[in-house]
């Protein structure tokens, strides 16, 4: 069996992906702020303060969650990398190095969805994609889904439960 060649990936959320937080972000501000709205109008009385104003008030809301799940899922770029036959990630916003487990959660082909375990506890979730990745997409995934090498220990199985 060969060793995977050394590569590396940099990662960052595409705007695509910033896009997507974002709007979750506003949906859910705008959901929250309604029904809180729900309350107030209510408390009102019968005729309530009207359609306007809960429309106004979940509005302000999506745009200010809007902007909050854009501002969150700020490009952090980082590389990882396989050399040798351990991953290593390098933060390029702090400038620090360290060694991960890498554990894929989502595949879909041509997007993956990966999680950096640091030794140190640190849990990272990264996502790729086949044009981001370039040249490294195939020994990402090669390294990523290769069967593990298993030692079978001579005799073992052998024998009976006790």
């Amino acid at each position: 069996m060969r060793a995977a060649p050394a590569f590396e990936v940099v990662f960052g959320p595409s705007a695509i992906e910033r896009s997507l937080v974002a709007l979750l972000v506003a949906v859910t501000f705008a959901a929250l702020s309604a029904w809180l709205w729900s309350f107030v109008d209510a408390a009102a009385g019968p005729s309530g303060r009207g359609r306007w104003a809960c429309l106004m008030v979940a509005g302000m809301a999506a745009g200010v969650g809007g902007w909050l799940g854009w501002a969150v899922a700020m490009p952090r770029p980082g590389t990882l990398s396989w050399y040798q036959g351990r991953w290593t990630w390098a933060d390029k916003r702090f400038g620090t190095k360290h060694e991960v487990i890498v554990e894929p959660r989502i595949d879909l082909g041509s997007w993956l969805l990966l999680v950096l375990r640091s030794p140190d506890g640190v849990v990272r979730w990264v996502s790729t994609g086949r044009q981001r990745a370039g040249t490294a997409w195939h020994p990402l995934r090669a390294t990523l889904f290769a069967p593990a090498r298993q030692s079978i220990e001579p005799g073992a199985g052998e024998g009976t439960p006790t």
